[in-house]
């Protein structure tokens, strides 16, 4: 082959490999419901840890007895959440649940190393609040542990692309998120006013429970979700039964807001048991929007099964976890 042809050649896959790169750059910025779940699933698993997970990290290599301490990962649970976090301990192929004497919650929790490994691959790179610094602490402990094996996995920084971008916030919301609906009727019974709205709330600060003066403030990631959400934030202050808590608030009281909220979840869905509430509020939401007095019993029976599932009078099938994001 003449050198002119190997030339021509060696151009022509530069620009082969340069459509690629530009197709993969296309790709990984299309929206979520094209590309595969796999993808779905580490936003989700963070933004699940984020809400109400904990990364224990042990300050020191062995405990008074000798023996070898090791850390872990757990994520606490309402008990009506046992059926999802069943099937994220079956797609992680490892953890074990403990369910509390009260039976009302429980902790799914992952010490396995060949499981700690595929989750802390999956979640790196997709925080976006100041519990990183845990992250990155089970980092620092397993790159020392495996450093003979050449074994390395990288600190990536904070998510800083956008909140809607992928499906972290779902996965927020499973854990610390809470659905709202109050309505009021005239002396005729009839409805004349309802009030619903999806809200999170998180303490002022982020701290270390072995450190306590390392604090960070939350009011960043508040105030991403709440602009991404068309919201705003609030600071409150709670009176609890032995101390003050503060913190922030964000609620989606506007139309725009609601939009926006139930546009992004029906791109990243909920999984847990306020899947069902969330649906039920769409619903509402949809009526209420078109403005038509004939969907009055409509909105009214929705009412009633709204109340119903938040109380747990109705048996759901889970059939949606058959659709849980692959690994």
């Amino acid at each position: 082959m003449s050198l002119y042809r190997i030339q021509n050649f060696s151009f022509a896959l530069f620009v082969i490999n340069l459509i690629n790169l530009e197709l993969s750059s296309c790709l990984a910025h299309m929206s979520f419901s094209k590309i595969s779940t796999k993808d779905k699933l580490g936003p989700y698993l963070a933004g699940l840890i984020e809400g109400d997970g904990h990364i224990y990290v042990p300050s020191e290599k062995r405990n008074s007895k000798g023996k070898k301490n090791f850390p872990h990962i757990e994520i606490a649970f309402d008990i009506k959440d046992l059926l999802l976090f069943e099937k994220i301990k079956d797609t992680l192929k490892g953890g074990f649940i403990t369910i509390r004497p009260n039976k009302k919650s429980g902790r799914l929790t992952f010490r396995k190393k060949s499981v700690l490994t595929i989750l802390i691959n999956l979640i790196n790179g997709h925080f976006r609040t100041p519990k990183i610094e845990a992250l990155h602490r089970l980092i620092d402990w397993y790159n020392e542990e495996n450093k003979k094996d050449f074994d390395f996995i990288p600190k990536l920084s904070l998510d800083t692309t956008s909140i809607l971008d992928n499906s972290w916030l779902s996965g927020f919301i499973d854990a610390d998120g809470n659905f709202y609906l109050n309505w009021k009727r005239n002396k005729k019974f009839k409805i004349i006013n309802i009030i619903y709205y999806m809200r999170i709330y998180q303490k002022e600060f982020y701290s270390r429970k072995v450190n306590l003066d390392i604090k960070e403030s939350n009011f960043d990631i508040m105030s991403k979700i709440a602009e991404n959400v068309k919201s705003s934030v609030k600071f409150i202050i709670r009176n609890r039964l032995k101390y003050i808590e503060k913190g922030y608030l964000v609620r989606t009281d506007k139309r725009i807001s609601k939009d926006i909220l139930f546009s992004y979840l029906n791109e990243n869905p909920l999984f847990g048991y306020k899947r069902y509430l969330w649906l039920i509020l769409e619903e509402i939401h949809l009526l209420l929007r078109n403005r038509n007095n004939k969907k009055e019993n409509e909105v009214e029976k929705l009412l009633i099964s709204y109340c119903n599932q938040n109380k747990g009078l109705i048996n759901n099938n889970w059939g949606h976890l058959k659709k849980f994001y692959n690994i």
